[in-house]
């Protein structure tokens, strides 16, 4: 194993970590901190109502960044518990409509693997749909004044079904962000780009419900098997990792279902999903960074095991900058190729990009000439003038 050399910021946002979820009691170190450096790695991990909460055991936090994080937690929670409102009621509009949503991420995360507790920084309302039925969620959603990017879509469309399909079916998007006064919702009807080779069965969202009581209403959601996938395949396939919320997510996790899972069946089906080495850096890193203690059985599996990009992924932690700029999109996108199982290749990603960028779709920007579908090389060719175009004019990062 590496060994991992952490910033003294970074040292002790883990350490305030661990003493949070009961992993560490030991005294705080702040020697030498940069606490404008910590502020900001908070801020990027999203941990910055876990450090108010583990700051109250041991006041060590500058009164400045204390009041700042007070000040971000109590907004948090008036978000959180908002959100809990419009969820319920969008879960009703879904349900009277004949649509069984599928709850995801941040107010599920909260309510399921932190007990309420507002240690998860989160202000969108996530929502999956099964393909079939997004098109009526979204006009369910427009119909009670939601609006999204690129909204002019609608206003122009001569046959919105047909947009709406051809966006859903034949495009790279794999979701919608709707917008509305203080509510965000992520509209989602895939969980990752297609370009990419996982191959997670998004029935598993849909089958085997859970009940749980949901602020006084019955809620179905997803079992604790898909409910692991969707962390997997977001915070690993997506992210790779590269945010303590997401590890500290998967130890939240841990903690609550770990002695749930089959977890022979977990690593059969994350070589079926083409997502065995994302999850095995997920268990490495909560491991030897958060010393977070694994069931026998992935020790065993993750033994000899170690991240290829492993220095990118704590450059990245140190750096605390989000890959949508070029440097650090450029160092992302190591991590990502590197972290693929066997059968990926870089050429087949290409080939993928390609294909992509040949089908015109409704919420893209404008090209400088749009040929009919079928001619899909001079498509791809307008695509890319079209972006270099914009980028020397300064319209995009």
């Amino acid at each position: 194993m590496k060994t991992l050399k952490l910033s003294v910021e970074l040292a002790l946002l883990v350490k305030m970590i661990q003493q949070d979820l009961g992993l560490n009691d030991s005294k705080f170190e702040t020697k030498g901190i940069n606490w404008d450096k910590f502020r900001k790695s908070c801020a990027y991990h999203g941990m910055r109502s876990l450090v108010f909460e583990a700051n109250q055991k041991q006041f060590v936090l500058p009164d400045q960044i204390a009041k700042q994080f007070k000040r971000f937690t109590k907004q948090r929670a008036k978000q959180y518990f908002d959100n809990a409102i419009e969820i319920k009621r969008l879960y009703n509009l879904f349900s009277e409509a004949g649509i069984q949503p599928t709850l995801l991420k941040g107010t599920l995360y909260t309510t399921l693997l932190y007990q309420n507790r507002m240690l998860r920084e989160s202000a969108d309302i996530d929502f999956l749909l099964q393909k079939d039925d997004a098109i009526k969620g979204i006009k369910i959603l427009l119909a009670e004044g939601y609006s999204f990017r690129k909204s002019d879509m609608i206003e122009n469309s001569q046959n919105l079904d047909k947009d709406l399909n051809q966006l859903i079916f034949n495009s790279h998007f794999q979701e919608l962000h709707f917008f509305k006064n203080s509510y965000n919702i992520d509209f989602h009807w895939e969980l990752c780009k297609q370009i990419l080779n996982y191959e997670v069965d998004l029935e598993l969202f849909f089958q085997d419900f859970e009940i749980i009581n949901f602020y006084g209403k019955e809620l179905k959601v997803t079992n604790p098997t898909a409910l692991f996938w969707s962390k997997v395949l977001h915070h690993g396939g997506k992210e790779l990792w590269l945010k303590f919320k997401n590890l500290v997510d998967l130890i939240a996790f841990m903690r609550r279902y770990q002695s749930e899972i089959d977890w022979v069946l977990i690593f059969k089906q994350a070589r079926e999903f083409k997502l065995l080495k994302n999850m095995k850096t997920g268990f490495y890193l909560i491991k030897h960074v958060f010393n977070y203690p694994l069931p026998a059985m992935i020790e065993a599996e993750i033994q000899g095991f170690e991240p290829v990009k492993l220095n990118k992924i704590v450059s990245f932690w140190e750096d605390s900058k989000f890959w949508n700029t070029m440097l650090p999109w450029w160092r992302y996108q190591q991590i990502l190729h590197y972290s693929q199982d066997e059968g990926y290749t870089l050429f087949g990603y290409i080939i993928k990009l390609y294909r992509m960028n040949s089908i015109p779709n409704p919420l893209e920007n404008k090209r400088l000439y749009t040929f009919p579908t079928k001619w899909m090389v001079f498509n791809f060719l307008s695509k890319v003038a079209t972006y270099g175009i914009r980028k020397i004019a300064g319209l995009v990062r």
